[in-house]
């Protein structure tokens, strides 16, 4: 089995947990998506795009494995943990910028790269909750920093 393999049963696995959490979180329906909308699917596209990588994975001819910088990936898996925290404590659009920001500096590896890690996650945070707040109107828990402070 070659990495590709055994990295996509990975990502399966970690899009397999977000679809059972969302679904505790009650799904909805497309004209009137709930809160576990959003996690069911992007961790349904998760692992569709994981199940095509391991079926690559498996018919390709097997290579030894390459060197893997797990420092990346592992602080990857974590900021999506954590963005978990941060979406119910601050709002989804900052929440979402600060999950976008580590994982394109993580991402990006040229001089010069911050500003293009800022616009890249600033880009992708706002075109996320234009389509999930405005065009497809998904209810956002409200965060509780706000009701903290309120």
């Amino acid at each position: 089995m070659g990495s590709e393999a055994i990295g996509s049963l990975f990502w399966i696995g970690v899009g397999l947990f977000f679809a059972i959490e969302g679904i505790s979180l009650n799904v909805g329906i497309l004209k009137n998506p709930g809160p576990g909308f959003l996690p069911v699917m992007m961790a349904t596209l998760l692992v569709l795009f994981s199940l095509f990588i391991l079926i690559k994975g498996l018919t390709k001819r097997k290579v030894p494995f390459p060197k893997v910088f797990w420092k990346r990936q592992f602080l990857a898996v974590v900021s999506v943990f954590f963005y978990i925290f941060l979406l119910e404590f601050i709002d989804f659009l900052l929440s979402t910028f600060i999950l976008m920001f580590i994982l394109f500096a993580t991402l990006i590896r040229e001089r010069n790269r911050w500003p293009k890690v800022l616009l890249y996650s600033a880009a992708v945070a706002l075109a996320a909750w234009l389509l999930f707040y405005v065009v497809i109107r998904t209810p956002f828990p409200y965060p509780r920093f706000i009701s903290i402070w309120s």
